[in-house]
């Protein structure tokens, strides 16, 4: 058995962040603490309201930031975006790559004292994939033996490949090596959970934040669902409890940029998100802290909503007629990237070439808008229409508002006939009508979950409970498959798989219009130190931050 206390990530770490004026924008905001401030409150601000914080459920990123302070689960994110053993001292893993067996730490404890066992990993995980209780991320533990089955209703919960050996041991059969799996197991998505309060609270778990105990560095108080305010303070149960240094956290839903700098401005804000035009104006500030995301932004289809968005012609045309340039620089104008693939930058590189999956697939669908108007005169002849109009989901964001009035103005322009009328709703809503299929076009993005490929691929297979536009192609779902599965030990196949799906996926079906690989800008106290950001997971986190005098 070879004992890890750290996972090997093979996924590019060049240029995943760029450095930002004044305050060190890497990965974290670094300083000495020899000068620590008597008083160690911070405010922050959140661009959108939490939505559950059970985590079998939790799917939106900004969700993820508070629940990445309150839980915490076998491993974690390091400030380098590396894994590192958290709530597990350590990893056991087989020659073969498929079983896991990881060692809890002594006296580790739940917030009301409670203590921490592998119990608390098997409740939570069976929960997650239990077809009666299933979360959207079920999907994460499709390559333990048996969790597919189960979740499809095809075998029961209790043959799952996941045993509590003893209080302090927790084990885990996959059915595949996957060398991206401790990156999974450090989100919120496989935090423990208790079954003892879990099932006392019955309906009203994670309802409010009296109604949940914690396992991270913080505990949540005063949330309740809707709310605006939250609040975190230092978990005294939590095992390394002496590394933070915060002893209070109040943070808010600020939509509105405006209402967020002028907060920051007078002081009343420590940590605000900024976009666009005012990531220009502030360029030369020492406050400002940037970073590239691996996240990108798309149009998505609902190709079932209506025999004209069914129509691949239809589809490509719209694909091949927005200009992403014109876009990114005038008017993001934030450091993000254009972006011509499913798969943004800086996710995964080859371990035998450490080459970027990005770069190895290439680019499709880029604008062309010659071959626009070829595919639309095709559209318009295959359907038999003159002028038609579209809806386009979007949240109601400073961003979103800009981003679908410029894609309004391209289609508009570039497709003669069509009309798009933007319907903007607030961001949680629109995870929901998208899931309820109540939507026609969509102003979508996803963030990366961990460097496993198969995150963005998973929302166009069959049957996934992301598959919001009921895309369905069996080529491309047999060879993401495939990537997982026959060829998982093989990267070289791996990589070709996925370049096939994703060629099959953009170029052939056009079932998605990717748009850009978004930057993330914030308005950070100068005086507060050791803010780190994530490649993946959250915002940023605050485990270890202070403020400096």
């Amino acid at each position: 058995m070879k004992k890890w206390v750290k996972s090997a990530l093979f996924f590019s770490a060049t240029a995943l962040l760029l450095a930002g004026c004044g305050a060190k924008g890497t990965t974290s905001s670094e300083s000495t603490e020899s000068s620590v401030a008597t008083e160690q409150n911070i405010t922050v601000s959140l661009p959108a309201q939490l939505s559950t914080l059970d985590t079998t459920q939790t799917t939106d990123k900004v969700t993820f930031t508070v629940v990445q302070h309150i839980f915490e689960g076998l491993y974690r994110l390091d400030d380098d975006s590396q894994t590192v053993p958290a709530l597990a001292e350590s990893v056991d893993i087989s020659e073969d790559g498929k079983i896991y067996t990881f060692h809890l730490r002594d006296d580790i404890k739940w917030s009301d004292g409670t203590p921490i066992t592998a119990d608390d990993f098997l409740f939570s995980w069976k929960r997650l994939v239990n077809p009666e209780t299933m979360g959207p991320n079920a999907y994460w533990l499709d390559n333990v033996v048996n969790s597919l089955d189960i979740r499809e209703g095809r075998a029961d919960i209790d043959s799952i490949g996941l045993k509590a050996l003893d209080e302090q041991t927790f084990e885990v059969t996959l059915i595949n090596p996957q060398p991206s799996f401790l990156s999974i197991v450090s989100i919120g998505w496989l935090a423990p959970q208790n079954e003892a309060f879990v099932t006392e609270q019955g309906d009203n778990y994670a309802l409010s934040s009296e109604n949940m105990i914690y396992s991270g560095p913080f505990i949540l108080e005063n949330w309740e669902p809707a709310s605006d305010n939250w609040t975190l303070k230092p978990n005294p149960e939590y095992y390394d409890a002496d590394k933070v240094k915060l002893t209070e956290v109040n943070g808010s839903t600020i939509k509105e940029e405006s209402t967020g700098i002028g907060l920051f401005e007078t002081g009343e804000l420590d940590f605000t998100k900024i976009t666009g035009q005012n990531v220009q104006h502030f360029k030369d500030n020492e406050a400002i802290v940037s970073q590239q995301e691996v996240a990108n932004r798309f149009l998505d289809f609902n190709k079932k909503a209506n025999d004209e968005l069914g129509n691949k012609h239809f589809r490509k045309a719209i694909a091949l007629a927005i200009d992403k340039e014109g876009l990114v620089n005038n008017v993001l104008a934030d450091g993000s990237a254009t972006l011509n693939g499913l798969i943004p930058a800086n996710l995964y590189a080859n371990p035998e070439t450490n080459e970027d999956f990005r770069a190895y697939s290439g680019e499709y669908n880029v604008y062309d808008l010659d071959a626009a108007t070829k595919e639309w005169t095709t559209a318009k002849k295959e359907l038999g229409f003159d002028t038609i109009e579209l809806t386009l989901l979007v949240d109601d964001s400073e961003n979103g508002k800009k981003i679908s009035e410029f894609v309004q103005n391209q289609l508009e322009t570039n497709l003669p006939g069509l009309k798009i009328k933007i319907t903007p709703q607030p961001a949680n809503n629109v995870n929901q009508s998208r899931a309820d299929k109540k939507y026609e076009l969509s102003l979508s993005g996803w963030t990366a979950g961990s460097s496993d490929l198969n995150s963005y691929f998973n929302l166009y297979r069959s049957g996934s409970s992301y598959n919001y536009g009921e895309y369905e192609n069996e080529e491309f779902s047999k060879l993401v498959s495939d990537a997982i599965t026959v060829d998982a030990n093989d990267e070289n196949k791996v990589f070709e798989d996925y370049k096939q799906a994703e060629k099959i996926l953009l170029e052939d079906d056009a079932a998605q219009v990717p748009l850009y690989q978004s930057a993330a800008n914030y308005l950070v106290n100068p005086k507060a130190k050791n803010i780190v950001y994530h490649s993946y997971g959250d915002y940023f986190n605050l485990r270890e931050a202070y403020i400096e005098e």
